[in-house]
């Protein structure tokens, strides 16, 4: 690594990690930053679409305050229309300041890259908010979001302090790829009518909610966070998307997603996959909350571990909240230690009209829960399909124990006695079929066919 002092080799190898990050060497070689070149020029609607927070003062030592140096950098690609601003190797100290965010991207297409994830490292120097990624208020049309931006091969650290690292109201269009947030004493990300939008092997570690609290997620997906002014919308978060995101060492809950505190629209078209939620640092609430107004929420592949309790804490938990109407939940292991941190796997509720869809969702518990590994709401009116789902230990399921339940897949309907010859590939014994001229209930045993009567 090149020390401050070598301005020649440290320009040389930003063009080449330029080139290499974005595959376009030409293109790129002719808006290569010199070194010490003057801001302003950089600033213009002509300049270069890649800036590099150093050429604009920022040191990245954790210690000198970057504030001024990196915001300037973001305000040049925001006024430019869009542009790549980058953060070589280093730790970037940035301060909120008198309730504003410490930085804020208020420009379409702009893009803050660094060095990678754990090399390049924007560090809060105060409580407040990190990072603003957002348009300037509610507007349901779309047209004042800010859109088009994006985080990459770049940390966050809360550095023990309050606030959020990354606010994304009234924004769609956004992704985030290979992002480390780390030590943050309150939420991480917290979305308003936030919409189509993609985060790729985001991770988060060691970020909790204050001491005492038990309302503050790492990730809080929400129609709304106030009933007015800034964070009120009467529109909806939806079309997200969560992929080969790891979550650990949270103390109140992984990602949450609800209506919030005002509005009467529903969180929609959410979708997570291949995920971790991990912690043994636990204060209170689920590590997975998925609440009764959403809509469409799909999560598939999910490990959910529960190891032990924060210093001061013991109440064991509901480890997923789970309501959402017309969605799913499926593929998911959810494990503990030697501890009773789980109260019920999974709490379930089921709205009217829709049916509750849980598949394949095992405990394996070291020890075994408080209460049981299904626990069913008995507020709940809809059906349930609940499908390959246990406990190794413990009680299997309690609460209000449906009595409606989603109809079975139906029987093969066959116009005469029933054979291998009725199915296109060769059934396996227990295969059941119904004969409708005879009346007649067939099942497959031993490579036979065989029937009973069915009550006229």
């Amino acid at each position: 690594m090149s020390t401050a002092g070598d301005s020649g080799n440290s320009t040389a190898n930003g063009t080449r990690r330029r080139a290499l990050l974005t595959g376009a060497i030409a293109g790129l070689a002719g808006a290569a930053t010199v070194a010490g070149a003057a801001p302003a020029s950089a600033a213009g609607t002509s300049g270069p679409d890649w800036l590099n927070v150093k050429d604009y003062g920022a040191v990245g030592d954790g210690s000198t305050d970057d504030t001024a140096a990196v915001q300037s950098a973001i305000s040049a690609a925001s006024a430019a229309g869009g542009g790549t601003v980058y953060f070589p190797v280093g730790n970037y100290l940035v301060t909120p300041s008198g309730g504003s965010p410490a930085l804020a991207v208020t420009g379409r297409g702009v893009r803050l890259v660094g060095a990678s994830s754990k090399a390049a490292t924007l560090v809060k120097g105060g409580n407040g908010i990190l990072l603003r990624m957002s348009g300037p208020g509610s507007d349901p049309t779309g047209a004042t979001h800010l859109s088009y931006c994006s985080v990459e091969n770049l940390g966050l650290n809360g550095n023990g302090k309050s606030g959020l690292l990354l606010e994304l109201y009234y924004n769609n269009n956004s992704y985030f790829r290979d992002v480390f947030m780390s030590s943050n004493n309150d939420l991480c990300i917290d979305a308003v009518e936030f919409w189509d939008s993609r985060f790729y092997n985001l991770v988060i570690e060691s970020c909790t909610g204050t001491p005492g609290s038990t309302t503050q997620p790492n990730i809080w997906l929400r129609n709304s966070a106030a009933t007015s002014g800034w964070g009120y919308s009467p529109d909806s978060v939806n079309q997200l998307h969560f992929i080969g995101c790891r979550l650990e060492n949270f103390g109140t809950g992984a990602l949450w997603i609800t209506q919030g505190p005002a509005g009467s629209d529903n969180p929609n078209g959410i979708y997570l996959t291949d995920c971790k939620f991990e912690t043994s640092n636990m204060q209170g609430g689920p590590h997975l909350k998925v609440d009764a107004s959403c809509t469409h929420v799909y999560a598939t592949n999910i490990y959910a571990y529960a190891g032990a309790f924060a210093p001061g804490y013991s109440t064991a938990q509901n480890i997923i909240s789970w309501a959402a109407m017309n969605g799913a939940l499926e593929n998911v292991l959810i494990a503990n230690g030697s501890t009773a941190t789980i109260n019920s796997g999974v709490d379930l509720y089921s709205g009217p009209g829709s049916t509750a869809v849980v598949r394949n969702v095992v405990g394996h518990y070291t020890t075994k829960p408080t209460g049981t590994h299904l626990y069913y709401e008995s507020s709940s009116t809809g059906d349930f399909q609940v499908e390959n789902c246990y406990g190794s230990s413990g009680g299997q399921s309690s609460g209000t124990v449906p009595t409606k339940n989603q109809p079975s897949a139906p029987l093969r309907l066959v116009a005469g006695p029933v054979s291998d010859a009725s199915f296109t590939h060769t059934p396996v014994d227990g295969t059941l079929a119904v004969d409708t001229v005879d009346k007649r209930l067939y099942v497959r045993v031993g490579g036979a066919w065989l029937w009973s009567a069915l009550n006229s």
